[in-house]
């Protein structure tokens, strides 16, 4: 079964290239008369592409739907649809990484693998891999929002001004758990987060 390539970001010319059955299909669903979108206007073809393009990024539901039937029929998935390894892989790294910021606690792949086995009863090579896969994925993934935590120029000021708290790893984790991104206003709304834990103390 062919895989899309994992990537932060994907280009156009990453496109998977569908059958020639997947395209017809689109092809019978776009031009069919119950399809109304405000872009297809005749005579104007470049309008229809770049509209379709855009519902396909903005994950409109019916463009999607129609997608989703085009992967099932050349046997591929939308790496935003996480598969059930993936997600047990990101959460038990999730709770890992809470350990380890708070404890110290070891992370290694081995650790990850007794866990696994104990879910699946048909684990074997093949599920092994793939727990590989996503833990080297996600791990690594992890590590590079703890570094961009720890190199926050906002983040070294707010801990320099409150002392008492963990303020990298705290971000750190809310990173990892993506409740926060490197970004001005979640910056600002943790910094007032922290202003309201400092005020419980006076």
């Amino acid at each position: 079964m062919p895989k899309i390539k994992s990537k932060e970001k994907s280009s156009l010319l990453d496109i998977y290239p569908y059958s020639r059955d997947a395209f017809q299909y689109l092809y019978d669903k776009l031009t069919d008369e119950n399809f109304k979108r405000r872009y297809i206007i005749k005579d104007k073809p470049i309008n229809a592409v770049t509209g379709i393009i855009w519902d396909i990024t903005q994950g409109e539901p019916e463009i999607t739907e129609i997608i989703s039937t085009m992967d099932k029929m050349v046997g591929i998935r939308s790496e935003k649809t996480k598969s059930r390894l993936e997600k047990i892989v990101d959460t038990w790294l999730k709770k890992a990484y809470n350990l380890k910021l708070q404890n110290g606690y070891v992370i290694h792949r081995s650790f990850l693998l007794r866990f696994v086995k104990t879910i699946y009863e048909n684990y074997d090579e093949n599920i092994k891999r793939a727990a590989i896969y996503h833990f080297d994925k996600y791990n690594d993934k992890n590590k590079k929002k703890i570094k961009r935590a720890y190199e926050n120029v906002r983040l070294n000021d707010l801990q320099e001004r409150y002392p008492e708290f963990n303020i990298f790893d705290a971000y750190a984790y809310a990173l990892i758990t993506e409740k926060f991104k490197i970004k001005e206003d979640d910056l600002i709304e943790f910094e007032n987060i922290v202003s309201l834990l400092k005020s419980q103390d006076d």
